[in-house]
């Protein structure tokens, strides 16, 4: 080979390596991460690029979590494993912006997203294959966008750039996951339907769902840590033969420790409160009263979060680190047969 030859060879070689760690120190590598294949991105130039790794098999998103105000900020996926669990996905863009929640029923699946962008991603909806999301952001942007998926597939992460704000965003997805959309995820088709209700609060802290209740449980006591802020909650639940189990609790370690009692054939419909960063107070409804309030005065808005009716509550679900960050209920068909007489209630 002649020297000239051997030279341009060399450089080329050196100009494909710096274009590699280029890459990889951009983001646009991701070692030990698989990534599927992905739409068009839409957006602006700026940012660090990412790209959501293929989620573990047979997990599903259930929930889009969006920061938004003038731009989309920040973008999100929860996943919920095969074994129940939830995970949440890469966090995306800055911590601006209005918190919100896009939740997916369980025969649902994302198979796109439309809005409008500029310099960033000014705004955006979510299409799944039986409904369109609100619209989170703002009303700027001089190009308007949609992307799907192919048919038979699903989104299975986001892709992009961001910083400040979602700069550019892309999907990643992966053919369908027909054993979850063909029925109700994790129960026996003769069982219960079950759900998760909106979430109000913060953005902070790791998802938690009581979502793996024993059957024939009822919800027995709450219990409740509480001060300025709900720092933990954690459900008893009592079982048919009399035996009382406790679910996860889901906070911190601090606050005044506070129980709310149910009685025979009462059940929890619904939750009401203040919160802002944290939950800051909430009360507890049942088919039949009102509970105290749990927490402090703060909060910079008021919520109020019902199961549907001909549904109870079967635990609680939210964010959760030093204190509860997000709330909302879990929730299962109301059987009356349920709330007759139960052999297992213990005496008072």
């Amino acid at each position: 080979m002649k020297s000239a030859e051997v030279n341009a060879l060399k450089n080329k070689l050196l100009i494909s390596g710096l274009i590699l760690i280029v890459a990889v120190l951009c983001g646009g590598v991701r070692a030990g991460a698989q990534q599927g294949p992905a739409t068009e991105i839409v957006g602006g130039p700026g940012g660090a690029a990412y790209s959501d790794p293929e989620p573990e098999r047979g997990a599903r998103v259930i929930e889009v979590q969006v920061h938004a105000r003038e731009f989309v900020n920040a973008v999100q996926l929860v996943y919920m494993t095969r074994d129940g669990r939830t995970v949440s996905g890469p966090y995306h863009g800055g911590p601006r912006g209005f918190f919100s929640v896009f939740h997916l029923k369980e025969d649902e699946h994302l198979i796109g997203i439309s809005g409008r962008s500029g310099t960033y991603v000014d705004s955006i909806q979510f299409l799944t294959n039986k409904r369109t999301s609100p619209t989170f952001g703002g009303r700027g942007g001089d190009h308007e966008f949609r992307l799907d998926v192919p048919p038979d597939t699903e989104v299975a992460g986001f892709t992009g750039r961001s910083g400040e704000h979602v700069d550019a965003i892309g999907l990643t997805f992966s053919p369908i996951r027909r054993e979850f959309h063909s029925r109700r995820f994790g129960d026996p088709d003769d069982s219960p339907r079950s759900g998760q209700s909106s979430l109000a609060g913060g953005a902070g802290g790791s998802v938690f769902a009581d979502a793996d209740v024993p059957e024939g449980a009822e919800i027995l006591e709450v219990r409740v840590n509480a001060e300025e802020f709900v720092e933990s909650v954690q459900v008893v639940y009592t079982l048919r033969d009399g035996r009382t189990i406790e679910a996860a609790k889901h906070g911190g370690n601090g606050g005044r420790p506070a129980s709310f009692l149910l009685e025979q054939g009462e059940y929890i419909v619904g939750i009401s409160g203040r919160c802002g960063r944290y939950v800051d107070s909430f009360r507890i409804q049942t088919n039949r009263r009102m509970s105290q309030v749990f927490g402090g005065r703060g909060g910079d808005r008021n919520f109020q979060i019902n199961v549907p009716e001909g549904n109870r509550a079967a635990g609680f679900a939210g964010r959760s680190g030093e204190y509860v960050d997000a709330i909302g209920l879990t929730y299962t068909e109301t059987h009356e047969r349920h709330h007759e007489f139960h052999e297992g209630w213990p005496k008072r």
